[in-house]
């Protein structure tokens, strides 16, 4: 009887630790419950305000406009110092008369050197002679292809300014490209931080539901797979940002139409690679026209003036005019022009050449272009569907607790996130090919062959 009661005693001693036990484990899975669905509708809040509240539309176009004032100022001060350097050659060109004049003077030694002369020739009979000559190089003065030669200089001096400008435009556009991808990168960052919170709540309530033994594993694995490459690709980007004010509509979001037609005539004409090849035929052209074998012809009228002193005789003088000429007796000249001319075609074959491979750039940029609009336009549209859908759904949640609800609602989202995140990638790609384009004009805006229309109405 009484082992009976002590049996009885410790029977009723376990119940009571079992209730007490039992309790302490549910209000602690109560109170990890009221913090998870804390999280959930704290996290609703924020993402409902950036999506569904409104915000004024813009007509500014976004992070596609390119810097060409600044790139225009540099072009200025770059044509100024050009100039300057050509038109001082072209006036040294003109300041080529070919008039030389020269002097020369004669000590000769008589008898204490040996030499003995003959005496009865008076020109030989003289102790110093001083002599001054004037002398007119025709060849070499500018009246000779004045024209053609003024030309090359100036040739010379637009081949210079057009390959410095082909330069500072790569360096802008480079510098366009590192704007536009910090641009990408700021949008990118707040919307992968945005989802990177929403893969972490669903893996706390999936492993919350693996801790309850509510739901396989597989779920969780998929989860913690998305978010590892999400936050590999976010800790790819060197700066930090801050998140979206909105996440409603894109704020400059435009479609690009550019007129192709116009801007392949414009680029087959005036491009800046096709520019400096048309350049350097022009000076070949120049170099041909004015070679040949007169010109290595030397004509030159002189004037010469000599004063003998003379020791036991009258000091004398004379004046003597003529013409110096000079030829060469070679094939020289002529091999050099045909040289000039097998010159001038192979640069007329590389631009053909040059142009077709241009062209064909140009082709595959637009074509770039028009998928990335058509992208654009793909995730706009899917963007505009989400937002309604997940508008009406969510007078569905209102009033609404569970895993459930929050797990497919924080899905949806997420789903709305990566749309954005496709969007800034085809507006970072097509904005890329608009900034190649740009480096084929010459002193001209892309901008003047697109027709913008603002998707924000």
């Amino acid at each position: 009887m009484k082992l009976l009661k002590e049996l009885s005693a410790i029977f009723i001693i376990v119940l009571i630790l079992s209730i007490l036990s039992f309790s302490s484990v549910n209000a602690q899975s109560l109170r990890k419950d009221e913090t998870l669905f804390k999280r959930f509708e704290t996290h609703f809040k924020m993402l409902d305000t950036l999506i569904f509240r409104h915000v004024p539309t813009t007509t500014d176009f976004g992070p596609i406009a390119m810097d060409t004032a600044s790139q225009r100022m540099g072009v200025n001060a770059m044509d100024s110092l050009i100039d300057a350097k050509v038109e001082s050659q072209q006036y040294a060109l003109k300041a080529e008369t070919g008039l030389v004049f020269s002097g020369q003077t004669y000590y000769r030694a008589g008898q204490e050197l040996g030499v003995d002369y003959d005496e009865d020739d008076a020109l030989a009979v003289y102790s110093v002679k001083a002599q001054a000559e004037l002398r007119w190089n025709i060849m070499n003065s500018s009246l000779i292809n004045r024209k053609e030669r003024l030309r090359e200089l100036s040739l010379m001096g637009e081949l210079e300014r057009v390959s410095l400008e082909q330069e500072y435009a790569n360096q802008m556009i480079e510098r366009q490209k590192e704007y536009l991808r910090k641009e990408y990168d700021s949008l990118l960052v707040s919307v992968l931080k945005l989802r990177i919170n929403n893969l972490q709540l669903l893996t706390d309530a999936q492993m919350y539901l693996v801790s309850d033994r509510s739901i396989a594993t597989d779920e969780l694995l998929k989860l913690m797979d998305e978010q590892a490459i999400a936050e590999r690709l976010l800790e790819s980007i060197p700066e930090d940002y801050p998140i979206a004010s909105q996440l409603v509509r894109p704020q400059g979001g435009v479609t690009i139409q550019i007129d192709t037609a116009r801007l392949k005539s414009y680029i087959r004409e005036k491009a800046l690679q096709l520019h400096t090849l048309d350049l350097q035929l022009e000076i070949l052209r120049q170099k041909e026209e004015s070679a040949g074998y007169w010109t290595s012809l030397g004509l030159s009228p002189f004037l010469r003036y000599s004063y003998y002193m003379r020791p036991e005789m009258t000091n004398s003088s004379n004046l003597d005019m003529g013409i110096s000429f000079q030829i060469p007796l070679s094939a020289q000249e002529s091999r050099k022009k045909k040289a000039l001319t097998a010159e001038r075609l192979q640069k007329t074959m590389e631009k053909e050449e040059q142009t077709a491979l241009l062209m064909e750039e140009v082709e595959t940029i637009l074509l770039e272009i028009e998928r990335a609009n058509r992208g654009l336009a793909g995730e706009l549209k899917r963007i505009e569907v989400l937002r309604e859908y997940m508008l009406l759904r969510r007078e569905n949640y209102q009033g609404h607790v569970g895993e459930y609800n929050f797990i497919s609602r924080i899905k949806e989202y997420n789903h709305y996130l990566t749309c954005w995140e496709n969007y800034y990638s085809y507006q970072y790609k097509r904005d890329c090919c608009i900034a190649d384009l740009q480096v084929l004009l010459l002193q001209q805006s892309i901008f003047d062959f697109c027709n913008l229309k603002n998707e924000n109405k």
